[in-house]
């Protein structure tokens, strides 16, 4: 070790530091839980994208592989008249990435649509931009058959007073 002047001759100080790679724009370190909790249960810290809303030590996973990332989930419920307790269709919506899969589609961010019945679809963004401009031509022709409705409903009121 080379003494500058005037400073103390230390040892190398640097032997046990861990080093942290370096953390993506729009990314943080966050603690996650790998194993079933319990005393051998570890906690790292893995890059977790910022949009992620995951608590990845409560919602743990066996394996370092198996953590995803997902971010707010959105979702639209249609109910019925016939059963008003209970949405007949909920759709819903989120942000994810498998940052560890071996399928690059997977790794990036994707868009996630489901429903409570079926299997999910995975989206690209691209994709996910069709899909959402066909829902607008739904939300469209849904506001249409309302009105349409509505009409019907005040003409057959009108004609049986």
């Amino acid at each position: 070790m080379t003494k500058l002047s005037g400073a103390p001759e230390r040892a190398d100080q640097t032997t046990n530091v861990a080093t942290f790679p370096a953390i993506a724009p729009g990314h943080h370190l966050a603690p996650v839980g790998i194993g079933s909790p319990g005393p051998e249960q570890k906690i790292v810290f893995l890059p977790c994208p910022d949009w992620c809303t995951t608590n990845h030590v409560s919602e743990w996973v066996h394996f370092i592989e198996d953590v995803d990332h997902t971010g707010e989930e959105f979702a639209v419920h249609v109910h019925s008249f016939l059963n008003p307790a209970k949405p007949a269709y909920t759709l819903t919506a989120a942000v994810g990435c498998d940052s560890m899969s071996s399928d690059p589609q997977m790794r990036a961010a994707h868009v996630i649509v489901g429903d409570e019945g079926s299997v999910d679809a995975y989206l690209t963004p691209d994709m996910a931009s069709e899909a959402a401009d066909d829902l607008r031509k739904l939300a469209a022709k849904l506001d249409e058959a309302a009105r349409t409705a509505r009409l019907h409903n005040q003409h057959a009121a009108e004609v049986a007073a």
